[in-house]
């Protein structure tokens, strides 16, 4: 059976057969400036139209050996930041890349062999600062750079990598011209993984700094930005975010005086950027909500609904909030902190009594595993939050905030949304983009992050152009045992077909869920896109608890996309399904399913393998998935179910890979539906709805 992860690489191999940007040149650009822009990748045409919200003019050029270049003018009023890229041509759209816009020179990593410039000796010659050098690193690399600093000079040495969608983890090491270490950093405070060291030199003379990743990975996207200069910056930013349309005053706190700023939030969106004003380092990931913003201290008890903009400002500090509530009253205390990269507070949230007693906490234990969630086991755990029903006789609680290690300091900001609210999901969906071949078939993975509601979740994409059909993407309901056993169901697949006369999109997909709550009323969720994706690899083979299959992507949900979308050529062969019956078993039941490749030109040579996948939930297992003989164009597939296998609805996606003119294509069947009902093994028990596609 195929996991979620699976899922995930299927998707990706979709878009093999559209356009695929997999590097820039460079990757960042000064204000003002006028440059050539190259784009490499797959299947870039000429012709191909930039897709972007940088606010500059885009010329092509004539291609060459190197990619799709384009002449580039910014302008010098721009704002600082990371841009996405995308291309459109007659194939599809593709993936995005970010390009950073900055104030300062920038040149290129002088790097003509190998290894060129990887010892102090060798190290490659910065003529003056400040300044931008954009580089790479392959495994084992480490890039060296000589300055020449004078007796009491301060200079800043930041990497933007991750920030900029760099699959690197940067290191900086800062040594004197007899290669003795000064200082070193890794992760500094408030920008995430990426690296800043700040120095002030004791004598003249000349210094080396070196970048390297921490794991010395071998990354598709191993690109980093060095920015070298004498500038202020922030560590912290302070609130984390704040209401809609609201203008709101920000501080920015790092080594000197705190910067105070007026921001005014824009009126949609869940994110937003904020920038230190005078500084050139890149702006914050800045929070946005509807309810009202409050920030501590907080006189009285807390309102509901509202946000609170606190602080763990010293070690083993706890904040506490007073709260009204009614026994029996469902509500929801969530957080955010980690998760927006600006802050590195391990949140605790606990409710007491009004006697001080603990009713319930979220942070303090792990989540239950679940085999079939790619949100199990990453390295950066998600931030909690609590679904609590007030028990009897009680008109009061406090909940806490607090610092799981006791830690504590200016970047340990947090946002603790308080709410009535009996239950709630949401919804991200991958890949961030599709190409629906006229003709043919692509899916979309849809992940339910469940807060507090169980039942069934039915994902859709509404108001689809002429000549699309969305199809699947039922959620089934989650449920607990006789022995406290819990049936995770936190994943649904939905097809989208396209009509070979379909209509383009005019604009981005929506992928919503729908749930039916207990007293009648519809529970309505718009799911969030990725807005990008780059894959981040395993280490070198060395004992790594970050493995390549607990790896998080880099994703970029604050750029605010939904998910773009564009019809593609004609794929070159469909799959059809058709169930062939069910047989009772003793432990459950089996369903016999055939699938057919049929395929445009007739010498197409078929697929050695296809994969059935299924949905993410216990005993439901997918067998004997199989051709009907070596390079046939059909075969055959058993689901099984057992007597534990909860009742519901499920839908089941065939996929194949094809060698199509030396390129990989991956065709996809649309979801095929079936239902299992109480009774086991009972003749008359389980049902399964799927005809023939």
């Amino acid at each position: 059976m195929k996991t979620l992860a699976a899922g995930l690489l299927l998707c990706n191999a979709v878009l093999a057969a559209g356009p695929l940007l997999t590097g820039l040149e460079p990757r960042g650009a000064q204000k003002g400036k006028t440059l050539t822009l190259t784009l490499s990748g797959r299947n870039l045409s000429e012709g191909a139209q930039i897709v972007t919200s940088l606010p500059a003019a885009f010329t092509p050029l004539t291609g060459s050996s190197k990619g799709l270049p384009f002449l580039l003018e910014l302008k010098p009023d721009l704002a600082s930041g990371t841009y996405p890229i995308r291309v459109r041509t007659t194939s599809g759209i593709s993936n995005v890349l970010l390009f950073t816009v900055g104030d300062f020179p920038e040149i290129q990593e002088e790097e003509t062999t190998a290894h060129a410039n990887d010892t102090i000796a060798t190290a490659q010659v910065v003529k003056s600062t400040p300044v931008v050098i954009n580089g790479t690193l392959t495994g084992a690399d480490r890039d060296d750079f000589r300055i020449a600093a004078k007796a009491g000079e301060r200079l800043v040495f930041e990497v933007e990598a991750r920030r900029c969608g760099s699959a690197i983890d940067p290191v900086l090491t800062l040594f004197d011209q007899s290669g003795k270490q000064l200082a070193r950093n890794e992760d500094a405070p408030g920008i995430g993984v990426d690296a800043r060291i700040d120095y002030s030199f004791p004598r003249d003379g000349e210094y080396v700094v070196e970048v390297n990743d921490a794991r010395f990975s071998k990354q598709e996207q191993n690109f980093y930005r060095l920015k070298i200069g004498s500038y202020g910056y922030a560590e912290s930013v302070f609130p984390l975010g704040g209401k809609h349309g609201e203008t709101v005053q920000v501080e920015f706190a790092g080594k000197g005086k705190p910067v105070q700023a007026n921001i005014r939030l824009p009126e949609h969106g869940d994110f937003t950027m904020v920038a230190m004003p005078g500084s050139p380092a890149l702006p914050f990931r800045f929070a946005l909500s509807d309810y009202p913003e409050l920030r501590t201290p907080v006189e009285g008890p807390l309102p509901l609904p509202a946000v609170v903009n606190g602080r763990i400002a010293k070690p083993a500090q706890v904040d506490r909030y007073t709260v009204r509530v009614t026994p029996g009253e469902p509500l929801l205390f969530e957080l955010q902190s980690r998760e927006l990269e600006t802050s590195a507070l391990d949140g605790l949230i606990t409710v007491f009594d009004a006697k001080g007693a603990k009713l319930a906490s979220a942070g303090d234990t792990p989540p239950p595993a679940d085999v079939f969630s790619l949100q199990t086991g990453n390295r950066i755990s998600n931030d909690p939050f609590l679904n609590f029903k007030v028990p009897e006789g009680i008109d009061q609680i406090t909940v806490s905030v607090e610092d799981i290690a006791q830690r504590g300091g200016a970047n340990f900001g947090y946002r603790l949304t308080a709410r009535k609210q009996p239950e709630d999901f949401l919804l991200t969906t991958s890949p961030a983009f599709i190409n629906v071949p006229r003709g043919g078939t692509v899916q979309v993975v849809v992940n339910a992050d469940r807060r507090g509601y169980d039942g069934p979740i039915q994902a859709l994409i509404p108001g689809l152009p002429k000549g699309w059909i969305a199809e699947g993407g039922y959620i089934a309901a989650e449920t607990v045992d006789s022995t406290g056993q819990r049936s995770f169901s936190r994943r649904g697949v939905i097809t989208v077909t396209a009509a070979k006369d379909a209509e383009q999109p005019q604009t981005d997909l929506a992928v919503m869920g729908e749930a039916r709550l207990a007293d009648g009323s519809v529970l309505s969720r718009r799911a969030a896109g990725m807005g990008a994706v780059v894959d981040i690899a395993g280490g070198t083979g060395l004992p790594d608890a970050a493995s390549s299959d607990r790896q998080k992507p880099f994703t970029a949900p604050w750029l605010g996309m939904a998910m773009p979308a564009m019809l593609s050529p004609e794929p070159a062969a469909t799959i059809e399904i058709r169930s062939t019956g069910r047989i009772p078993m003793e432990q459950g039941d089996a369903y016999n399913f055939e699938w057919k490749i049929v395929a445009r030109d007739k010498t197409l040579e078929m697929p050695s393998s296809v994969s059935a996948d299924g949905p993410g939930v216990r005993d439901i297992r997918i067998i004997n998935v199989k051709a009907a003989s070596k390079g046939a164009a059909t075969g055959t597939f058993t689901v099984t179910t057992t007597k534990a296998t909860t009742p519901a609805k499920y839908d089941l996606v065939v996929s194949a890979n094809l060698m199509v003119e030396g390129q990989r294509e991956t065709i996809v069947s649309r979801a095929i539906p079936f239902e299992v009902v109480e009774g086991g093994a009972n003749e008359n028990a389980a049902k399964t709805s799927a005809g023939s596609r």
